[in-house]
């Protein structure tokens, strides 16, 4: 479906972009016609890419909750 832009099922060339799935490394298009659905495996590129964004959004929301955790107990020393 991808390379020849038609659905095999029933021929429609309206078809979804390529949508990304909560699997790392797997996208997905679908017919808005039958709504036949096919899944393609990510470029190793690609796949390196999503898992360095994850990484940076765990890290950040590790900041996050640190900072969060630490502000107040230094206000307490601080106060003492």
């Amino acid at each position: 479906m991808q390379q020849s832009g038609t659905c095999p099922k029933c021929g429609s060339t309206d078809l979804t972009e390529v949508a990304k799935t909560r699997t790392i490394g797997v996208g997905m298009i679908t017919c808005r016609q039958c709504r036949y659905v096919e899944l393609y495996a990510e470029s190793s590129e690609q796949i390196k890419n999503t898992r360095l964004t994850i990484v940076f959004i765990y890290l950040v929301c590790a900041l996050i909750v640190g900072a969060l955790i630490m502000i107040p107990m230094l206000l307490s020393w601080l106060t003492e």
